[in-house]
């Protein structure tokens, strides 16, 4: 199993700025995310106006065989 950092944003919350993150981290397969950090942009008030997500993706990464030496 690999890990990969990624972060993502979404104006929509955190559920879709967490998939983003998933998405940018562009890994064939991931089989699960940990999410390290969250946060979120105000709108000058006390809304929220984007959602931000650091997360850590896991993959399996295929392993290649090793090849016949040459002799």
């Amino acid at each position: 199993m690999r890990l990969v950092e990624a972060t993502g944003t979404s104006p929509r919350g955190w559920d879709a700025a967490i998939a983003a993150a998933v998405k940018a981290a562009d890994v064939a397969g991931p089989i699960g995310v940990e999410v390290g950090r969250l946060w979120a942009d105000l709108d000058g008030g006390r809304r929220l106006r984007r959602y931000h997500a650091a997360v850590k993706v896991a993959y399996r990464q295929l392993l290649k065989t090793p090849s016949a030496r040459a002799k």
